[in-house]
């Protein structure tokens, strides 16, 4: 049985997963939780990218304890790229793999 060719495997890699295009680099996301009233409540948190896919927001470099200690749900995670915040409305996160989390788009 004959080896696929490398670029294969990075095309099978990049584009399957979690992670569908675009990405986006980011230092930081800001999670925001708005209750009844003028309640609320938000998060900056430290990262290295965020993969904005169908369905789903993917973050790497994220630190799962501090997501693991969030005792609140955010609705909604955002973010500034390239001189431009994006705002997306979501749901709790999954932790999926070191240092990363999915969050559902709502």
């Amino acid at each position: 049985m004959t080896e696929p060719p490398a670029r294969a495997i990075l095309y099978i890699h990049t584009v399957s997963g979690y992670c569908p295009m675009p990405l986006y680099q980011s230092d930081s996301i800001l999670l925001e939780a708005y209750y009844f009233g003028d309640d609320s409540e938000s998060l900056r948190l430290p990262c290295g990218s965020v993969c904005v896919g169908a369905g789903a927001i993917l973050v790497d470099g994220i630190e799962p304890r501090q997501l693991q200690a969030l005792r609140w749900t955010p609705d909604f995670l955002s973010f500034d790229a390239q001189g431009t915040r994006h705002r997306y409305p979501v749901s709790r996160p999954a932790l999926v793999g070191p240092g990363q989390a999915r969050f559902a788009l709502l």
